[in-house]
């Protein structure tokens, strides 16, 4: 057994109360590992499995490994923990899983656990793993030969102290805190607006990023990778606690702005509002409300999600909205959750049951009402992307599609894998960035076989993931959410003016083209001149 493993259980020995850890006997967690019949279905829809074909890192595996631990024939070892953190909670087991196996929970659970036992180490403990070099060996799987590193990187568990202080700012401080989130994020748009960066990667400021160890400076740098180019105000103004409806109003629903969502894709946002005001919406949007907590809780921080979920059912409550709106997959995905999530406070148990009974993604409610057909066409070969937490985590696949086929103008294509996650996951491209890599550049070379000028998904995390994976290929191709291909159309439909600073994606590309001929011209102009000079 390794030095790391044993750390880690004597560790796990001075956890205040077994009764703490989700992983035991008697629990609704152990019920559900039980429903698993280890059929096996579930291993070809799962992408870790099919990449790295071990058994310990596929559904099955897993569930195995959870129900050691829970009998107590298993201690929560290093290798218990890189295989739980490997996985992706994509959640296409579930689709494929004929026991109904609600492997999301079970997934999440094992990493609360695993977060438990963790917590009571001190900072500088010796179970935090050596910054090492990973040696890099391509693995071929399918149709083509991606890279990976031989074994997936340490998971956040058993993380470096720096990683960990890092993980505590983002969990504890930033994702909590709007105020928080807003500051960082206005400090990133600063970096790209203001030259930073340009100057950044042509002196040699990098280099103490690069100085550091090789896990460590890829977690730092790859938010940069992620972060789309900034647009709109450096610090965003809250967005109207009270939007009427366009006409009559037959709606009133709550909004969840989000917090990826509202820092950078306000735009989607704004698109949101005026699509449910133009279906005779009441839009609210309580400006107290927090993060949701799905971060939190993929990532076994489930207390800190637990203490958000109330506060927002406290946000919301007294607007008594008719639905509640989400247009984040993995948001939606979690706040449907709530009523597990807090089945055991006894103050909170119904309360967010009637909570998450009333939320609905943005394409599943519009799907579900007389969408307002005064739209005008919108000329673009789309082609959609199941996000997995709207796919396999809410069973939401036509709806979104069936909204983009009734766009005028809209050509659908079809994506090869449309369903297989692009490797986003949450903060996992972050993480585990050799393996999210990998199911990028497979769904990479999906999206160039279609032919599509538009790729359409319903989660931030998925857009930022999939824009980064176009911007490295060079790639003419926009990423975009289904409601701004619906905010277009009604605009085109003259049904309301967009203001001048969410301009459609069609005057951007116009504005990009202006721009790029105006640089053209004067690069030609300066030519001549040059050239005229020489001849005089």
């Amino acid at each position: 057994m390794s030095l790391e493993s044993t750390n880690l259980q004597t560790a796990s020995q001075n956890v205040s109360s077994i009764e703490e850890r989700p992983l035991r006997r008697q629990t609704h967690t152990y019920e559900l590992i039980r429903q698993c019949i280890h059929c096996g279905f579930c291993l070809p829809t799962c992408p870790t499995y099919a990449v790295l074909g071990v058994e310990m890192d596929s559904p099955r595996g897993r569930i195995y490994q959870m129900q050691a631990v829970a009998d107590g024939r298993m201690e929560v070892s290093a290798e218990f923990v890189d295989h739980m953190y490997c996985c992706l909670g994509c959640r296409a087991c579930e689709t494929a899983c004929p026991s109904g196996v609600q492997f999301g929970k079970l997934i999440e659970a094992a990493r609360e656990h695993i977060q438990l036992e963790v917590a009571q180490m001190p900072l500088f403990s010796e179970h935090m793993r050596p910054e090492t070099t990973l040696q890099e060996k391509p693995i071929s799987k399918g149709d083509g030969e991606y890279p990976l590193h031989e074994h997936v990187p340490a998971p956040p568990a058993l993380e470096s102290p720096t990683e960990r202080l890092l993980r505590r700012f983002f969990f504890d401080m930033m994702l909590p805190s709007r105020s928080i989130t807003s500051l960082v994020f206005a400090g990133l748009k600063l970096y790209q607006r203001t030259g930073l960066q340009t100057l950044v990667h042509r002196t040699r400021l990098l280099d103490i990023v690069n100085a550091l160890p090789t896990p460590l400076q890829g977690k730092l740098k790859m938010p940069e990778k992620l972060m789309p180019n900034a647009s709109g105000e450096l610090l965003p103004a809250p967005l109207s606690e009270v939007t009427p409806a366009l006409g009559r109003r037959h709606y009133r629903v709550g909004f969840i702005s989000g917090c990826i969502m509202d820092q950078v894709f306000r735009d989607i946002n704004k698109a949101t509002i005026r699509v449910l005001t133009a279906n005779g919406c009441e839009v609210i949007t309580p400006m107290q409300q927090q993060c949701c907590g799905a971060l939190h809780v993929h990532a076994g921080e489930a207390e800190r999600g637990r203490k958000l979920a109330r506060h927002n059912i406290d946000v919301f409550e007294p607007y008594n909205c008719d639905v509640i709106i989400i247009n984040s997959a993995g948001c939606g995905s979690n706040l449907k959750e709530y009523g597990h999530l807090l089945r055991d406070d006894p103050q909170y148990a119904r309360r967010a049951q009637a909570f998450s009974a009333k939320v609905k993604d943005i394409s599943e409610f519009l799907a579900s009402i007389e969408l307002n057909q005064e739209m005008g066409e919108v000329s673009r070969t789309v082609a959609y992307h199941d996000a997995c937490h709207l796919a396999h985590g809410q069973k939401i696949k036509q709806q979104p599609r069936q909204l983009l086929q009734a766009i005028p103008g809209v050509t659908m294509v079809n994506l090869k894998e449309a369903d297989w996650c692009c490797g986003s996951a949450g903060i996992y491209n972050i993480t585990n960035q050799e393996m999210a890599n990998t199911l990028l550049q497979r769904k990479m070379d999906n999206i160039a076989a279609t032919g599509a000028s538009v790729i359409a998904t319903g989660n931030p995390g998925c857009m930022m993931q999939i824009a980064m994976g176009v911007r490295e290929r060079g790639m003419e191709i926009d990423i975009v959410h289904p409601i701004q291909l619906i905010d277009e159309a009604y605009h085109a439909g003259r049904l309301y003016e967009i203001p001048v600073h969410d301009l459609t994606m069609e005057q951007k590309r116009q504005q990009r083209t202006l721009l790029a001929a105006f640089g053209l011209g004067v690069l030609i102009g300066i030519a001549l001149l040059q050239r005229r000079k020489r001849s005089a």
